[in-house]
């Protein structure tokens, strides 16, 4: 839920007003209203679609779902005073390579099955090959939050320069 909440605040900036599309306001609400998130850990076809959305995956090398549950855990690990340490490398590597590894495959392949055309996915493994699209993938998140925080300080100026003036 957080996630969902950060990646949204994330992407505002680069976003405008007059320019957002409903559909994908009410695709965000619905991820946001309610921890009734359907996954779908469901097999995943063996057939030349999930294996180019593997390959795009692959070749994608920057900031991952698997890097961001580690990077949660490693957060809650410093938080909880019940669990030992050999719990949280226990569940390290359940999500890196047990069970639940395969699930979260089966999840996010399901996901890209859903949402890209076999070409879209092809277009995208040719993109992220190239210079650009290896340098999109190793910068995007910073520009992220770059881009975040100086929405953030714009924002805030805005709402002094409107109450000065009110």
């Amino acid at each position: 839920m957080k996630l969902i909440v950060l990646l949204t605040a994330l992407l505002i900036p680069f976003l405008s007003f007059s320019q957002l599309d409903s559909a994908f306001i009410l695709k965000l609400k619905a991820l946001d209203t309610a921890n009734i998130l359907k996954m779908d850990t469901v097999s995943v076809p063996n057939d030349a679609f999930t294996q180019k959305i593997k390959r795009l995956l692959d070749e994608k090398n920057g900031l991952s779902v698997s890097a961001i549950l580690k990077l949660k855990i490693m957060d809650e690990q410093q938080k909880d005073t019940v669990h030992s340490k050999e719990f949280y490398k226990k569940l390290i590597e359940d999500i890196t390579t047990g069970k639940t590894s395969k699930l979260l495959e089966n999840s996010i392949i399901n996901i890209y099955r859903r949402t890209f055309t076999e070409n879209e996915i092809d277009e995208l493994i040719s993109f992220f090959q190239t210079s650009a699209g290896k340098k999109m993938d190793k910068e995007f998140l910073l520009l992220l939050v770059q881009s975040v925080k100086d929405g953030e300080q714009l924002l805030n100026l805005s709402v002094k320069n409107l109450e000065k003036n009110n």
